[in-house]
């Protein structure tokens, strides 16, 4: 494991207890290839709102090169927030349909992040 793993663990440990989701688990993407196709979509970060599961690419997608770690942390608030405002269905137009991103969630996401500021360690990294 190198320095910039462990370095993403610790800090996103300390990410979710601010945010007060101690029991979620964070841990980083790990890709079968070591590079990843940038002209189609990939993934930044999953949540698996069962197991509580949180997991965040921590490499560039390209030439695999270290994150920057305010980066990691607006993914972490960015997922943290799918447990704080979780998803419902809704009927719409004769359809039902699955809210997972709609305005009050990018409100939450943006009141993670400025916990994240506020914090003594954190707010170094978002310089």
């Amino acid at each position: 494991m190198t320095y910039h793993e462990e370095l993403v663990k610790s800090i996103c440990a300390r990410g979710l207890t601010l945010l007060k989701l101690p029991h979620l688990c964070f841990r980083p993407m790990q890709r079968k290839n070591n590079q990843v196709d940038t002209k189609r979509g990939f993934i930044i970060g999953q949540t698996n709102l069962k197991t509580g599961l949180i997991t965040i690419d921590i490499w560039t997608p390209k030439f695999r090169k270290a994150k920057t770690l305010a980066s990691i942390l607006r993914t972490l608030a960015h997922e943290a927030a799918h447990y704080q405002k979780p998803p419902y269905r809704q009927y719409y137009r004769g359809h039902w349909i699955i809210r997972r991103h709609y305005p009050k969630f990018y409100q939450q996401v943006s009141k993670n992040i400025l916990i994240f500021k506020r914090d003594k360690i954190l707010h170094n990294y978002f310089l």
